[in-house]
C-alpha cells in the first residue's frame, strides 16, 4: 500500500502541492484572524479589569463634585471622580485633539510627569499626531509631550476626547487661567449586570446636562468595530480560497484517475480491491490536507501575533502581549477541513469502479483522449483556429468548468471588496452620521456673527453657514444628544422620511429607531433640558452606525441661545491661512472638520489593505489554476497535438489554440462573476457591513474598475498559458506513431 501510495503522489505531485498550499493559505488565514480577533476581545477585557475601568462613564462640565450626587443613586454600587479640563490642541496632522487633562492616575498604571509635562493617550502617538518632545500651548502655558500610555477608556478613534496627564503643579497652574472651564470624568459602577442601559443612570437629576455617558457595552464596541469589520471580510476570503482548494482537489483528482487507468487497472489485476485503491487515494490526497493543515498550525503562532498586533493598534493601542495558539478554533477549523475534503475525495473516486483489470492491456490514453483521437475538420463560419478550439473547449468543459468557477467566485469577490472600498472612500460623513462642518464660529452679539462671516468671507470663500445647538432630550428613559440646524447638512442621508421641516420635528438615527422600536410618524413625548414635557414627532431616520449611533437632527429652536455658527469653506487649502489670520474680539473660531477624521482614516486605511489583499489572492489563486489546467491539459493531449503537428498546424498556432481555449473559460467566468455581483454582490456586501456595526452601504463601482479587474486577469492569464504551452514545442511528431 505504501508503494501505491508514493506512485499516486509523484504521479500528481504538482496538484498535491498546490492542495496541500491552498489548504495552508485558507487554514491560516482563518486561524490568524479567529485567533486574533478572539484576543482583541479577551486582551481588551483583561485590561478593562485589570486598569479597574468603570461600567458606566459620566462626563459633566461644572465646579461641583459629582461623587456624591451620583453615589446617591439606586443602582450605583461606588463611584469615584476625576477632575479636569478640556482643551483644544493642534495636532502634526493640522488635526483638532479634544484633551480631557488632569492629575489623577488612580486608574492607570502611570506615573505623574514632570513640570510642565504631559504624558498623553497613545493613540495620537499611533495616528502621528504627537512624538516625544513635541510642544504645544494651552493659554499661556507650554506643554512638552513627555510619553504615551495605551489609555483603554478613551483611546478609540471613535471617542471624541482623548486623556493627558500632567503633574499637580501643572494642572494647577491650567486651571487657574481665564477661561478654563472644570471638567470631571465620573467612573461609575453599578450592581449586577449591565441589562438595561437605558435605565442605568435613569434616576440621575443631570442627565441633560452630563456631555456624554458611555457604558461598559459601548466602549468595548468602540474596541470591536473596526476589527470586527476587518475580520469577516478576510474571513469570507478564507472561506472562497477553501472552497477553492476543494475545487482543485476534485478537478485532481478526476484527472488523475483519468491519466492514471492503466495503473490503477494494473493494480487491480495484482488483486487489489476497489476499496483498497480508493483507501490509497484517500490517503495520498487527505495527505496533503493534512500537511497544509500542519502547516497551517505552526505558522500561525507567528501570524496571529502579527494580526493581534494590527487589530490592537488599529484602536491606537500600542503595549501588545504575546498572542497564544487557540487550541478550540485550530480543532474547530482542522475538524471542518478535514470533513469537507475527505466528502469531496470519497464523491470523486466513482469513477475508479468503473475501470476494469483488462484496461492494463490496452492502451495507456485514456477514453477522453481515445475519444478525441480523430481530427474533424468541418466547414463553419468562424475561423479555423476558433472552431478548433471551441471544438477542444467543450471536449475539455470538465477541466475549464472548474477553471471557470474557480475564476468567477474570485472576480466576485474582488469586485465586492473593491466596492466595499470604493463605499469608503472620499467624504463619507453621511456613511456614519457625522456632518460635514469646517469651522465653529462663536459669538453671543449677532451684529460681530455678521461682521466675522464677511471678514472671513474676504479671506478665503464661504460656501454654507447657518446656526447649530447642541442639546439633549430625554425619550424613553434615554438622554439622546440632539443636533439643531438651521439648515440639516446634505450628508445626513435620510434612509426612510424626510428630513425635519419644523422645530419639533425629529431625525433620529437607525439604531435608536431599532433599539427604541419606534417608526417614521410616531409622536413621542420628551422631556429638555428646562424640564419641558413637549411632543415631537419623527419624521424620519438617517444612516448612523448601528453600535454607537444614539443621536437626533432637528431644525434650530428659537428658546435656545444661538450662539454657535457653523462654516463650511468652498476650499479648504487655505483653512490653517484663515486660522493664524482671523482676529476679532469676543468671537471664537474653532477648527472641526477633523473631528471624524480618526474614525473615517482609520476605516479606510484597514479597507484599502483588504482591498489590495483581495486582488492579490485573485491574481495568484486564478494565475496558478490557468496554468495547472494548460499544463495538464496539455500533458493528456500529447497523441492529438502531434497528430495537429502532422496536419500541419505550427506550433505558434496550437499554443494559440490553448489560449483561445482559456479565453472562452475566463470569460465565461468573468461573465458568471459579473452576474452574482449584480444580484447578490450588494445584499452580500450590506450583510456584512451590518455585522460589523454599519446600517447600510449605497455604493455603485465605477465601470473602470471593472475593466481594471478584468484587463489584468486577462493579460495575467494569457502570460500563464504561453509560458505553459512552451511545452508544446518539445512534442514530435513521432509521439502519435
Amino acid at each position: 500500500m505504501r508503494k501505491i501510495i508514493k506512485s499516486l503522489i509523484m504521479g500528481q505531485k504538482t496538484f498535491m502541492i498546490t492542495i496541500a498550499l491552498l489548504t495552508l493559505v485558507s487554514a491560516l488565514t482563518s486561524m490568524t484572524i479567529l485567533t486574533a480577533y478572539r484576543a482583541n476581545i479577551s486582551q481588551y477585557r483583561s485590561a478593562y479589569r485589570t486598569d479597574k475601568l468603570p461600567d458606566v462613564l459620566v462626563k459633566v462640565d461644572n465646579r461641583d463634585n459629582v461623587t456624591n450626587a451620583i453615589k446617591s443613586l439606586k443602582n450605583v454600587k461606588n463611584v469615584t471622580s476625576k477632575a479636569g479640563i478640556v482643551s483644544q490642541v493642534m495636532g502634526k496632522n493640522d488635526e483638532n485633539v479634544a484633551l480631557f487633562i488632569s492629575n489623577d492616575v488612580s486608574n492607570l498604571n502611570l506615573k505623574l510627569p514632570d513640570n510642565h509635562k504631559i504624558v498623553l493617550s497613545s493613540y495620537l502617538k499611533s495616528n502621528n499626531n504627537f512624538k516625544v518632545g513635541d510642544t504645544f500651548e494651552i493659554g499661556q502655558q507650554r506643554l512638552t509631550v513627555q510619553g504615551f500610555y495605551d489609555d483603554h477608556l478613551l483611546g478609540s478613534p471613535l471617542f471624541k476626547y482623548k486623556q493627558g496627564t500632567v503633574s499637580e503643579e501643572t494642572m494647577q497652574v491650567l486651571q487657574s487661567q481665564k477661561g478654563q472651564q472644570k471638567s470631571q470624568l465620573a467612573l461609575v459602577n453599578v450592581f449586577g449586570k449591565i441589562k438595561n442601559n437605558n435605565k442605568l443612570l435613569s434616576d440621575y437629576p443631570d442627565r441633560l446636562q452630563a456631555d456624554l455617558i458611555y457604558d461598559k457595552d459601548y466602549i468595548q464596541k468602540a474596541y470591536t468595530m473596526l476589527p470586527t469589520i476587518v475580520a469577516l471580510v478576510i474571513i469570507l476570503a478564507a472561506v472562497f480560497l477553501f472552497g477553492i482548494c476543494l475545487f482543485v482537489m476534485r478537478f485532481a483528482l478526476l484527472s488523475g484517475i483519468d491519466k492514471d487507468r492503466q495503473k490503477i487497472a494494473t493494480f487491480k489485476t495484482l488483486g487489489m480491491t476497489n476499496r483498497q485503491v480508493n483507501l490509497a487515494y484517500v490517503m495520498s490526497y487527505l495527505g496533503s490536507n493534512l500537511v497544509g493543515l500542519f502547516g497551517a498550525v505552526l505558522v500561525s503562532f507567528w501570524t496571529s501575533n502579527l494580526a493581534f498586533k494590527f487589530f490592537w493598534q488599529l484602536n491606537g493601542l500600542t503595549g501588545v502581549q504575546h498572542v497564544p495558539i487557540n487550541i478550540i478554533i485550530v480543532s474547530i477549523i482542522t475538524l471542518i477541513m478535514v470533513s469537507f475534503s475527505t466528502i469531496i475525495i470519497l464523491l470523486s473516486l466513482r469513477p475508479v469502479g468503473s475501470i476494469s483489470p483488462a484496461a492494463a492491456f490496452q492502451g495507456s490514453q485514456s477514453k477522453v483522449i481515445s475519444s478525441s483521437g480523430h481530427l474533424k475538420l468541418t466547414k463553419s463560419k468562424m475561423p479555423l483556429q476558433i472552431t478548433l478550439a471551441f471544438k477542444d473547449y467543450r471536449q475539455k468543459i470538465g477541466h475549464y468548468m472548474t477553471f471557470t468557477l474557480v475564476i468567477s467566485l474570485f472576480v466576485f469577490l474582488s469586485l465586492m471588496i473593491m466596492t466595499l472600498n470604493q463605499g469608503f472612500k472620499g467624504k463619507i460623513n453621511g456613511l456614519f452620521g457625522l456632518p460635514s462642518v469646517d469651522l465653529i464660529m462663536q459669538t453671543t452679539n449677532d451684529t460681530l456673527r455678521h461682521e466675522s462671516l464677511q471678514k472671513i468671507n474676504t479671506i478665503t470663500p464661504i460656501k454654507s453657514s447657518g446656526y447649530n445647538q447642541e442639546t439633549k432630550i430625554l425619550l424613553s428613559k434615554d438622554v439622546i444628544p440632539v443636533h439643531r440646524y438651521s439648515q440639516i447638512p446634505d450628508e445626513i442621508k435620510v434612509l426612510s422620511g424626510h428630513q425635519p421641516k419644523q422645530s419639533k420635528d425629529l431625525l433620529l438615527s437607525s439604531n435608536l429607531m431599532k433599539t427604541l422600536h419606534l417608526s417614521v410618524g410616531q409622536t413621542v413625548r420628551v422631556k429638555t433640558a428646562t424640564n419641558e414635557q413637549i411632543q415631537m414627532t419623527i419624521v424620519g431616520t438617517y444612516q448612523t452606525i448601528n453600535n454607537l449611533g444614539k443621536e437626533a437632527y432637528s431644525l434650530i429652536d428659537i428658546k435656545l441661545p444661538m450662539t454657535t455658527t457653523y462654516i463650511n469653506l468652498k476650499k479648504t487649502s487655505n483653512k490653517n491661512s484663515l486660522l493664524t489670520r482671523f482676529s476679532h474680539k469676543n468671537v471664537q473660531l474653532i477648527d472641526t472638520s477633523t473631528s471624524s477624521k480618526n474614525l473615517t482614516m482609520s476605516i479606510q486605511r484597514a479597507v484599502k489593505v483588504l482591498a489590495n489583499i483581495i486582488l492579490l489572492l485573485t491574481l495568484i489563486i486564478s494565475g496558478l489554476f490557468v496554468y495547472l489546467v494548460s499544463y495538464l491539459t496539455i500533458e493528456t493531449e500529447k497523441r492529438q497535438i502531434a497528430l495537429k503537428k502532422m496536419l500541419g498546424f505550427t506550433n505558434q498556432a496550437l499554443r494559440i489554440q490553448y489560449l483561445l481555449r482559456a479565453g472562452f473559460a475566463l470569460m465565461l467566468g468573468i461573465v458568471i462573476s459579473l452576474i452574482l455581483n449584480k444580484f447578490i454582490g450588494s445584499a452580500l456586501i450590506n450583510s456584512l457591513v451590518s455585522l460589523g456595526g454599519l446600517t447600510k452601504l449605497s455604493v455603485t463601482l465605477p465601470l473602470s474598475y471593472d475593466v481594471f479587474i478584468i484587463a489584468l486577469l486577462v493579460c495575467e492569464s494569457s502570460l500563464i498559458v504561453l509560458v505553459a504551452s512552451q511545452r508544446i514545442t518539445k512534442i514530435k511528431i513521432g509521439d502519435f506513431l
